[in-house]
């Protein structure tokens, strides 16, 4: 998804690239693995999960070229990365606060 973030200089609008990024690791690396990732600029965020994939990471970047820097050049240049596989986001309304949601209960219909 390229999402608009406003820039504080200006007023000028700037588009993000939001992704997942899925990766497989080496036996007994997620942890060290995670944790080097995270510390990557672009990475907003890597945790160590449960699945086909030992860790997945949450990135935002300006544009593409710099999504596949961000892959190919740092990501699978950690320790223990054996493969990854990318999600780029595509729906725009993912990543906006959602306002409190209330469910209505409904009342069994009178007989």
């Amino acid at each position: 998804m390229i999402r608009r973030t406003e820039s504080l200089e200006a007023g000028i609008t700037k588009l993000r690239l939001v992704s997942y990024i899925l990766i497989q690791l080496a036996p007994g690396t997620a942890k060290t693995a995670a944790q080097a990732i995270s510390k990557i600029e672009g990475v907003k965020m890597a945790h160590a999960v449960t699945g086909p994939f030992d860790v997945i990471a949450f990135a935002e970047v300006p544009d593409l070229a710099t999504l596949s820097e961000l892959v190919l050049a740092k990501i699978q240049n950690v320790e223990g990365v054996q493969k990854t596989q990318t999600a780029v986001v595509v729906t725009p309304d993912v990543l906006k606060p959602s306002s409190a949601r209330t469910r209505k209960s409904r009342s069994p219909n009178p007989a």
